[in-house]
């Protein structure tokens, strides 16, 4: 099971992730990031510096609700870093209760099951150097990274598994969960080796939330124990240095140093170290966490800072002294553990290939290799094999998108069929492109000496740059009406200079005078048939009055003519 990832609506290409994830375990794939779950050591890091809030992590709550609604008895063993996450961890504990959980238990309990393992261990074993294994991020980091450091890990398991076993044993109709600040155990719990033991598993986060939603005022509730909680030294756990205090005094008497780490840097610099044979006589206390678990992913929701949450605990360290208390563990329970190597890669590119890619992004030489991290990678070689493995593509490199688009804008800028100028904040050329000097029969370098306004009127400068408004497509006339242009000015407002278009229109212009002429010229010649119309029609006209006049007369003739017949 993938236990986070991150969702597709909201991932927008920041890279945060990549650069955050120490082993680079996220894959971008058509600008989405994607945890590859079998590079990854599920820190969580990665969910928390997402600015994007694109996370996605298995969450067993629902169904937590839903069996506490149907009476179902669920413990919780709970991590000793709640005493620093919370400041009144006691009124906390009442929350829960509240929530419906049946017992409330400490895992630290768990770690007092390990420490006593620990001493144990060291004490008859030959070998001298000695790695702690509480933390599940830095077991699989080992695992899939550092496989030749698994020899050196204490073969016990850890807290959360060591309380689990110890639940199921007292109770085993009875679910348990383990609550904590940690993503890694969710991995932890779900792992074939641990089945059935952490039946699930919350967050600081998830219940803060839950208590939230069903109006539980914890902060103002009562003060509750724990139904059963660890001593001392099992409550240190959670600070840096706090599993070797409890077992001091067995590396005194086997005269080991000891070394404190906390940090997936820090934990990769040191098993680096081990295996090319620098570290000796040590054990080793890691964290894959900054501070330790009070650095942990998934408690931010409920604590400000790290540095509090130190303070907060040690706090609650001085007012309570507890011992011990692990007469339960029967003889016959086993808290053994194994590890094993899980490297997902078995091979690196070749020299020539890692080159050849490096060369598509534009580094031909050393000085080329900025390594400046914006992509995710420490260096630039990095990149290139992440691109190899398919991990990243070429356009994650700042400095290669960069170059790409000062290309595209240069081959823009020169090949423009425009005329294109531009000028500074005090309206000075200072470039050209060729177009403008094909235009004007000046070469850039003459251009640039040139006095703006004789081309362009400085009180149109002046309204661009003042932002009263933009100068789109107005035409303008240059050498003598020889040249029409549309004229666009736009200010830049980032580097606070103008740029000028000067599109060619003469063209369009002169055919649209040659129309103009000849609609006058069809018009005149129009007028004119219609006027020789007219005065043909004018004397048609007039001949026929002419006759019309000679028939009337004929015909009153012949009417005489007529009548005098009629009269003999």
């Amino acid at each position: 099971m993938n236990i986070m990832n991150f969702s597709k609506a909201n991932c927008n290409n920041c890279y945060k992730c990549v650069r955050t994830c120490k082993v680079k375990a996220i894959k971008i794939v058509e600008n989405q990031a994607e945890i590859v779950p079998e590079l990854c050591t599920t820190c969580g890091h990665c969910m928390s510096v997402c600015p994007q809030y694109a996370r996605q992590v298995h969450s067993d709550l629902d169904i937590i609700k839903d069996k506490l609604k149907k009476g179902k008895k669920i413990n919780i063993s709970i991590a000793p870093s709640f005493r620093g996450f919370f400041e009144n961890s006691k009124k906390f504990v009442w929350g829960l209760k509240k929530l419906g959980f049946n017992r409330v238990e400490e895992t630290a309990v768990g770690a007092d099951v390990v420490s006593k393992l620990y001493k144990e261990y060291i004490a008859a074993s030959e070998q001298r150097i000695f790695i702690t294994t509480c933390c599940p991020s830095v077991i699989l980091m080992i695992e899939k990274y550092y496989p030749k450091v698994i020899p050196y890990l204490m073969p016990f398991t850890s807290p959360m598994i060591s309380h689990g076993y110890l639940l199921k044993d007292r109770y085993p109709l009875e679910e348990t969960v383990f609550l904590g600040p940690c993503i890694a155990k969710k991995g932890e719990s779900l792992s074939k080796d641990y089945a059935g033991i952490i039946d699930w598993v919350l967050t600081y986060n998830e219940v803060s939330s839950w208590l939230e939603d069903e109006g539980i005022d914890y902060i103002n509730g009562e003060e509750l124990d724990t139904d059963r909680c660890g001593s001392n030294n099992g409550t240190s756990y959670p600070l840096i240095g706090g599993i070797l205090e409890g077992i001091s005094e067995t590396l005194k008497e086997n005269d080991l140093v000891q070394l404190r780490v906390d940090g997936q840097d820090e934990c990769k610099e040191i098993f680096e170290e081990i295996i090319k044979g620098s570290i000796n006589n040590a054990c080793i206390e890691v964290s894959a966490c900054k501070k330790s678990c009070l650095g942990g992913p998934s408690g931010s929701n409920v604590s400000s800072t790290i540095f509090s949450r130190v303070q907060t605990l040690r706090d609650y360290l001085n007012k309570e002294r507890k011992e011990e208390n692990i007469g339960d563990v029967k003889e016959d329970m086993t808290f053994d553990a194994s590890f094993h190597g899980r490297e997902f890669y078995d091979s690196t590119p070749k020299e020539s290939e890692i080159k050849e890619i490096l060369l598509t992004l534009e580094k031909e030489k050393e000085e080329d290799y900025l390594n400046c991290g914006g992509c995710g990678y420490e260096t630039c070689r990095e990149k290139a094999i992440s691109i190899y493995r398919g991990m990243s593509h070429k356009e994650m490199c700042i400095h290669y998108v960069k170059k790409q688009r000062e290309k595209l804008s240069n081959e823009i800028f020169e090949n423009s069929p425009n005329g294109i100028l531009i000028l500074d904040n005090n309206y000075k050329i200072i470039e050209v492109n060729i177009a403008f000097s094909r235009f004007f029969g000046v070469t850039p370098l003459e251009a640039v000496k040139l006095d703006i306004e004789k081309f362009i009127p400085k009180e149109k400068l002046e309204e661009v740059m003042n932002d009263r408004g933009q100068i789109i497509w107005e035409k303008q006339t240059f050498l003598d009406g020889q040249l029409h242009m549309g004229v666009s000015i736009i200010k830049m407002e980032s580097k606070d200079f103008l740029i000028i278009f000067l599109t060619d229109i003469t063209s369009y212009e002169l055919r649209k005078e040659e129309v103009r002429k000849i609609k006058g010229k069809t018009l005149e010649i129009t007028q004119a048939v219609v006027d020789k119309q007219m005065r043909i029609a004018q004397e048609i006209a007039s001949l026929l009055g002419e006759t019309t006049a000679e028939t009337k007369v004929a015909f009153n003739k012949l009417r005489d003519v007529y009548n005098q017949e009629g009269e003999l």
